[in-house]
């Protein structure tokens, strides 16, 4: 379980990240997408305004050197579009955020075409038909032209520059929010990170600080806390299943006398490789465990008195036969084991009473023995005397 957890938040994390990635990356596109696209209709509309100047200096050209109907009707059509646009031109600028100090002296320009729109209406009025224009009528329809065509120029010309001024001014805004968008998310996905990163500290240490508490710090078998617990699931599965449940209770003979002769280091050293003896001997399913000192225990689930007793005769062999280290290796290492297989209305301190009288006993009849309720009981001279 405390294996899962972090398991479970490097892929909360790693969810998360990708959910942040994804809508950074959502709105970045949209971002793009929209960056200056307020003066979008605006721009489009005055370059389209922008055709107007020069399409008013040519047909008035063509008026003068022939002023027919066809012209006539087109100077008729322009005029009427040029309002239209400027006033299209005043609604946009009112409703975008441009200040109106950076455009005010352009509308003002335009409000001053507006003005003379009706002179140049009223002489091109009798132009036509057969009517002919004087001298002096087609240079003031000159001047007219002219002075209407500069002053839309211009105003259009600096307009347009503006909007693009406004439009790059949106974009380095936009980006900028888009930076600043950016530092925070990686400092939210950083601060998370090391939340998680520390939750993940405090499950590897409270991981660890569980399994010192369960677990024997010399030889890391199962110490006699984790053997309780272990001990009361096989019970109710004992209980549950009618199965069988054998404990072993192993002592090491004559142990004091190797600590006492070669010291407590070399103990300690024997002791550990006992246990991995215990190891290679027992199969997974089997809980070892060190009680104290010498004395250590294997609970067997699913096992009966006569499998106990074949584990047993290949730890006592594996014992006899394990070398010991220097300066003791000219010395042997024996175990005396007593086991007992559980009983209806047994619990684990019954079930554990009875296998250490079984070890008391095999430590009486001369130690290197293995005790318990066997249907076939080992003969008397089954000790390290008889081998």
């Amino acid at each position: 379980m405390a294996r899962r957890r972090p398991r479970g938040l490097l892929l909360s994390y790693l969810l998360m990240v990708a959910v942040c990635l994804v809508a950074f990356g959502l709105y970045l596109g949209e971002a793009r997408r929209l960056v200056g696209a307020n003066y979008t209709a605006m721009v489009t509309d005055l370059v389209r305004a922008q055709e107007d100047p020069d399409r008013l200096q040519l047909i008035l050209d063509s008026l003068l050197d022939s002023p027919d109907r066809i012209h006539l009707s087109q100077l008729n059509e322009l005029l009427w579009r040029i309002p239209l646009r400027i006033q299209g031109l005043r609604r946009h600028l009112v409703r975008s955020e441009l200040e109106p100090e950076h455009y005010a002296p352009f509308l003002d320009e335009l409000e001053y075409v507006e003005s003379r729109l009706p002179e140049l209406e009223q002489a091109i009025a009798h132009v036509g038909g057969d009517d002919d224009l004087t001298l002096q009528e087609g240079r003031r329809l000159r001047e007219l032209g002219m002075d209407l065509e500069e002053a839309l120029a211009w105003s259009y010309s600096e307009l347009n520059e503006v909007l693009h001024q406004a439009s790059a001014d949106q974009r380095r805004l936009m980006q900028r929010l888009t930076l600043a968008v950016a530092v925070l998310l990686l400092m939210l996905l950083g601060a998370v990170g090391g939340v998680l990163l520390m939750l993940y500290r405090l499950y590897e240490q409270s991981d660890t600080m569980r399994r010192l508490s369960l677990t024997d710090q010399l030889t890391g078998l199962n110490n006699r806390r984790r053997l309780l617990q272990e001990a009361e699931q096989a019970f109710s599965r004992y209980e549950r299943q009618g199965s069988h449940l054998t404990l072993l209770l192993l002592d090491l003979d004559h142990f004091k006398h190797i600590n006492d002769t070669y010291g407590h280091p070399l103990g300690d050293e024997v002791l550990v490789h006992f246990a991995s003896a215990l190891r290679n001997c027992a199969r997974s399913m089997e809980v070892i465990a060190r009680m104290g000192g010498e004395e250590f225990a294997i609970l067997m689930p699913d096992s009966d008195i006569a499998a106990a007793r074949r584990l047993g005769e290949r730890i006592q062999q594996a014992v006899r036969d394990m070398p010991l280290p220097e300066p003791a290796n000219g010395d042997s290492l024996t175990v005396s084991i007593g086991c007992d297989e559980a009983k209806e209305g047994d619990d684990f301190e019954k079930l554990y009473a009875r296998a250490d009288r079984r070890l008391y006993r095999a430590k009486e009849l001369g130690r290197d023995r293995l005790e318990g309720s066997f249907d076939h009981p080992l003969p008397a001279s089954y000790s390290a005397a008889a081998h």
